[in-house]
């Protein structure tokens, strides 16, 4: 995938890196998660018969009992799948919408002058249960229930507490209500690292989807218990808007990045926005600057505020506002992007990103989100779940404005990328708003400076936040003159996790970030 004529100094950066994150090289198939007991469920379903959907499947019911903070059946799912057997990419959208009487002039009627970033209005209708299913009965061959039993007993029996279970705990115990302390611990308290959590009401929800399939989430009592909780917080609710929704299958997107392929989500999702990113600096010979330059850092920072400019302008619900991709996308004969002190600030927010790569050479690149950690902290302790605040991604006018039963604009994406039709990398990490600049960095690590996955994504990574701040990794030099206030922090911080498989000649390599808890299996 990468290009040709490396130079020495690249050599000689490479010899000095060294690989934290947890690498596998299997030679059928792998599963890489951020968790290793979601990611024995995904291998479990491969070994059981089943393809890299069906993994899929059971890796994500199983990260939202594992990881509640960070996504689950309250919240979204959005997933790209190469075929191999037709070669074609295929992408799900399966975001939820506000609800139908939801509207701006609610919400200013009642002091509000923005949505609320949590709490009961930042909730929009969780698509996740109807997305995963409809992933696995169009793409996947093993009997759906099958694919949540360790899910449900993860759930029923318990599991140990990771240190960043604990850790999403402790940061917001004061926001938590009582009956979701007591879901993520024995006592009052944040769980210790190892601590057994058991998820008893979890358990009997993930059960009756098992057996009914989404009609148990969207048709029956957990949509009413959501309902009902929210409606007695003075959200105008009903389970009609439940029942009415559907996930989409939608066209991915794809660009040429100096010979790799890479594909991404359309919107209302942001995945335009790294395609433009990557537009921008198509034009840049990247490979001629160090890769931990300080140069690097300026020419992909004006390229990522050019983008995130131009996606503010035009980019919101497709299904509400026509977006025109092409001009999105163009950049010939625009100005080249300057560096300019912005007031906006970018929000990070906590995902889980998944990879599987099976032996039928099918790859899924798959990511859900409550958005924030513990989303909106609404816990429905009738069925265990904590609801998304993905609603306040909205705003209150301009083409991302709340309106009934639209979806606001998604921070979700995922990539794949490859040589011509064919995808050999699935890759992805959490990150908010943060996460073009994120796939950026890790595309031109593999494409401009020929690193390998692992050493994309152990790289030490640079984000701008918005206004005036960047955050930078240790391993940069001559940042005296960024025109920022710049943050180094440690190696490796709090920069987003990611995950990724390649599909290698006669083997695949799973790859999970050191930043976070995961662990790939694979056989």
């Amino acid at each position: 995938m990468a290009p040709s004529g490396k130079r020495s100094y690249r050599k000689k950066w490479r010899s000095r890196l060294v690989v934290l994150s947890r690498v596998l090289l299997a030679s059928k198939f792998a599963v890489a998660s951020e968790h290793p007991l979601a990611s024995v469920a995904g291998h479990e379903a491969m070994v059981e018969g089943g393809n890299a959907v069906d993994a899929v499947t059971a890796t994500s019911f199983a990260l939202s009992v594992l990881q509640p903070a960070l996504g689950g059946i309250g919240g979204d799912f959005f997933a790209l799948i190469y075929e191999a057997k037709t070669g074609k990419v295929h992408c799900i959208n399966s975001s939820g919408w506000a609800p139908s009487r939801l509207t701006p002039k609610f919400l200013e009627e009642r002091g509000h002058r923005s949505v609320p970033s949590f709490g009961p209005f930042s909730v929009v209708v969780p698509g996740l249960v109807k997305g995963v299913h409809a992933f696995q009965k169009r793409f996947g061959r093993l009997e759906f229930p099958s694919l949540l039993s360790r899910a449900i007993e993860y759930a029923k029996d318990g599991f140990a507490s990771s240190q960043g279970l604990s850790n999403a705990v402790r940061v917001n115990l004061s926001s938590l209500s009582e009956e979701a302390r007591r879901a993520m611990s024995a006592s009052d308290g944040p769980p210790n690292p190892g601590e057994l959590i058991r998820q008893k009401s979890l358990a009997k929800a993930l059960q009756d989807i098992a057996d009914a399939g989404p009609r148990a989430f969207y048709n029956g009592w957990i949509a009413e218990s959501i309902c009902e909780e929210l409606s007695g917080r003075g959200v105008p609710i009903a389970t009609r808007d439940f029942a009415d929704f559907e996930p989409e299958w939608v066209d991915p997107l794809e660009i040429d990045y100096k010979g790799a392929t890479v594909h991404e989500v359309p919107p209302h999702s942001m995945g335009a926005t790294t395609l433009l990113i990557l537009r921008y600096l198509h034009q840049i010979d990247l490979k001629r600057l160090r890769p931990n330059s300080r140069e690097r850092i300026e020419l992909t920072l004006k390229a990522a505020q050019a983008a995130y400019r131009k996606r503010d302008r035009m980019l919101g619900d497709p299904r509400f506002a026509k977006i025109n991709l092409d001009e999105f996308l163009e950049v010939e004969g625009e100005t080249r992007p300057l560096i300019e002190r912005e007031q906006r600030v970018l929000g990070d927010a906590d995902t889980t990103y998944f990879a599987v790569a099976d032996e039928e050479g099918n790859l899924v690149s798959a990511i859900q989100s409550l958005f924030h950690h513990f989303g909106s902290r609404v816990f429905v302790k009738d069925c265990g779940v904590f609801l998304n605040n993905r609603g306040s991604a909205f705003r209150l006018t301009g083409p991302n404005g709340l309106a009934p039963r639209k979806r606001p604009l998604h921070t979700l994406s995922a990539l794949l990328l490859g040589k011509g039709d064919e995808p050999t990398i699935a890759l992805g990490s959490s990150g908010g708003e943060l996460r073009p600049q994120q796939h950026a960095l890790f595309t031109t690590n593999i494409v401009d400076y020929s690193m390998g996955l692992e050493a994309a994504v152990d790289f030490p990574r640079f984000l701008w936040e918005g206004g005036n701040t960047l955050d930078i990794e240790r391993g940069y030099t001559g940042l005296r003159n960024l025109p920022f206030d710049v943050h180094q922090i440690p190696y490796p911080g709090k920069t987003g996790v990611a995950q990724g498989v390649q599909r290698l000649k006669g083997s695949v390599k799973a790859v999970c970030d050191v930043r976070g808890d995961g662990l790939p299996v694979g056989r």
